[in-house]
Parts: structure tokens; C-alpha cells; sequence
């Protein structure tokens, strides 16, 4: 089987991926963490609302209730000095002036439960509303973003034929290599048989020079010829 090419980049890929799960797991852990403590603030508010809501109330009621005492207490008086019944001979104003009291009494206790019961009980509810929407916000903001895992790890391919490549240009060179030791070697070899041929062709040289020159011809044919002989109307 060949080998990968790419196997190296495919390992590091690999530990890319496992850091960034760890990464992202240990963000997600934090994020977990603050959810719990978001749920605890959000109990928190809410039992804050309800109990600013139950105070005001109670505030209400107590108010209510001292009003209704100062109210009998009014009517109290107002039946203490009316005194005995009118059995006439006396003013028709009589007993008007307790019964006036009496009634701006009334008239002071009413109001003041109304603004009680009303716009401060809306004030106070207004202003508890407000307060759980503050803690709520801040709930929020300290909770953050969720961990986002981004963008994945891309795996390279297999290249098995890039590695098939490199190991034929490997090979390549070192078979290059043993040839040209080959060749050295072969010329080293014929260097000897090439000095020996020059040897041979350079007497048989020489023999023929000396069988055809003027004493060998003579020799062979008894016939001298001197060396200032024309030839030129020999080849005429």
C-alpha cells in the first residue's frame, strides 16, 4: 500500500479537533455553571417581587385599619356629647357642630385609605415591578453568551498517489546514481584495450613505411628509384 502524503496534515488536524472539543466542552461547563446561578437569581427576583408586593399590602391593610380605629373614635365622640335626646325647647342647631365632626372625620379617613389603597399601593407596586426587572437584567447580563463551537476542523484528504510519486522519484535517484558509477566504471575498463589498439595500429604504421620506402622497394624489386625522379608522367 502506498503511503499517505497528506498523513501528517491529517494528524495535525486530528489534534486540532480534539483541542478545540475540549475547549469547547470546558466553555460549555462555564456556560452550565452560570445557567444555575441565572435559574437562583431568577428565584431570587421573584420571591423579591413577591415579597415588596405582600409588604405593600400589608403597609395598606395597617393603614386601613388605623383609619377605621380613628373613624370609631369619632363616632364615639359624637354620640358621647350628643348627650341626651331632645325633648325640645332647645335650638335647632343643636348637636349640629358633633355631627360636622363627625362626618370631616369620615371625610379625612376616606381619603387618606383611597391614596393608601390606591396610588401608594400602585407606587409600591410600580416600584417592585422595576426593582425584579433590574435584577432580572443583571441576571441576564452576568450570564452571557452561550459557548459556540465555530467552525469545524477540516480534514485533508488522502493523497496516496503523492506519495506514490515520491517514493518513484526516490527511487528514481537512487538508481541514478548506481548508472553513473556504472558508466565510470566502464570507462575505466576500456581505457587499456584502447591504449593496447593504439599501440598495434602505430607498428603496423611503421612496418609499412619501412616496406615501402626506397631500400624495402628495392629489396622486393631490385629497382632504386632516386628521390628527385619526375612522376608526373607516370600518372599522365
Amino acid at each position: 500500500m502506498c503511503a499517505d502524503a497528506n498523513a501528517g496534515a491529517r494528524a495535525q488536524a486530528r489534534e486540532q479537533a480534539r483541542q478545540k472539543n475540549a475547549a469547547f466542552e470546558a466553555e460549555r461547563l462555564k456556560f452550565y455553571n452560570k445557567e444555575t446561578a441565572f435559574a437562583r437569581s431568577e428565584n431570587r427576583a421573584v420571591i423579591g417581587l413577591s415579597r415588596a408586593r405582600s409588604d405593600a399590602y400589608a403597609k395598606a391593610i395597617a393603614a386601613q385599619g388605623k383609619g377605621r380605629k380613628q373613624l370609631e373614635n369619632a363616632s364615639r365622640a359624637y354620640f358621647r356629647s350628643k348627650g341626651t335626646v331632645n325633648e325640645g325647647g332647645r335650638s335647632r342647631k343643636f348637636g349640629r357642630a358633633s355631627y360636622q365632626g363627625l362626618l370631616a372625620a369620615q371625610s379625612e379617613v376616606e381619603g387618606v385609605l383611597n391614596n393608601v389603597l390606591g396610588r401608594n399601593l400602585a407606587y409600591a407596586e410600580t416600584g417592585a415591578v422595576r426593582q425584579f426587572s433590574q435584577q432580572r437584567a443583571q441576571a441576564r447580563e452576568a450570564l452571557g453568551l452561550p459557548a459556540t463551537y465555530g467552525a469545524p476542523v477540516m480534514m485533508p484528504p488522502r493523497n496516496r498517489l503523492g506519495g506514490a510519486l515520491q517514493i518513484a522519484s526516490q527511487v528514481a535517484g537512487i538508481a541514478s546514481g548506481f548508472g553513473g558509477m556504472g558508466l565510470s566504471f566502464g570507462a575505466k575498463a576500456a581505457a587499456p584495450a584502447a591504449s593496447a589498439i593504439g599501440s598495434s595500429s602505430q607498428f603496423i604504421g611503421s612496418a609499412g613505411a619501412s616496406a615501402f620506402s626506397g631500400g624495402g622497394l628495392g629489396l622486393m624489386g631490385g629497382v632504386s628509384y632516386s628521390p628527385l625522379v619526375n612522376t608526373a608522367g607516370l600518372f599522365g
